[in-house]
């Protein structure tokens, strides 16, 4: 990993700015933009675009037969996927999103004659349409505000030691970093703009794992969990 503060260091030293004998501690505007506002807007933007990995994702086990729960404090968004919010049952059953003030308040009023469940965000708490029984969990997966680590290999939001580690890649967080100083300032700035989009590209791509071929795709669409038998099973 790297230290948050080699790479805003480097940063200083690609847009001609000495660097500064503490980050933490430096009060000129050039660097207060950097530190606090283009690397916050970088990683931000990072975090709000790609399902990144864990310690940046996070999942969280509601228990018991409420109809709402408070969402973790490092809660940011729920994780791009259809399994986002589901059910621990032995038929995996997702809940499906409500967005509508109007659909969430006919469901929760009149009901509903299907089996499906659905679920509600509003700020930092989930609502649960049809309560499932004490015996089944509820799993969200989300993305956190985390986006560094400290010595101790503890995840967080804020860069508050020298010693705090980026979680992200470098290049990508110094390529996000200029593009937006060279803005700021009026200077060409397209070229950096395309890397960082080309390196997010990428980044998303990894932790995806889209850029692996599959010589003999599935063509049930099922996942490979869903499969009754193991296929090495011999018929007799």
């Amino acid at each position: 990993m790297t230290l948050i503060t080699d790479a805003l260091d480097r940063i200083a030293r690609q847009v001609s700015l000495d660097t500064p004998s503490t980050w933490l501690g430096a009060t000129d505007d050039e660097y207060v933009e950097i530190r606090d506002d283009f690397l916050d807007e970088t990683v931000g933007d990072i975090l709000d675009r790609i399902d990144v990995p864990a310690p940046m994702a996070a999942q969280a086990t509601l228990f018991g037969t409420s109809d709402s729960y408070t969402l973790p404090s490092s809660f940011r968004r729920l994780q791009r996927d259809e399994f986002a919010v589901y059910e621990t049952s032995t038929v995996r059953r997702r809940l499906y999103p409500i967005t509508s003030d109007g659909m969430w308040t006919h469901l929760t009023t009149i009901g509903s004659t299907g089996g499906d469940r659905y679920y509600k965000i509003e700020g930092d708490t989930i609502y649960l349409y049809r309560v499932p029984s004490s015996s089944i969990s509820v799993v969200v997966s989300y993305i956190t505000n985390n986006w560094m680590k400290n010595a101790a290999g503890t995840a967080g939001s804020a860069f508050t030691t020298d010693t705090d580690e980026l979680l992200m890649p470098r290049t990508l967080v110094e390529t996000g970093v200029i593009w937006r100083w060279r803005e700021r300032k009026g200077l060409p700035f397209e070229g950096k703009l395309a890397e960082y989009e080309s390196k997010l590209a990428r980044f998303s791509n990894d932790t995806r794992g889209r850029r692996s071929i599959d010589m003999a795709p599935s063509q049930s669409g099922r996942a490979p969990w869903d499969i009754p038998v193991p296929d090495f099973i011999p018929t007799s």
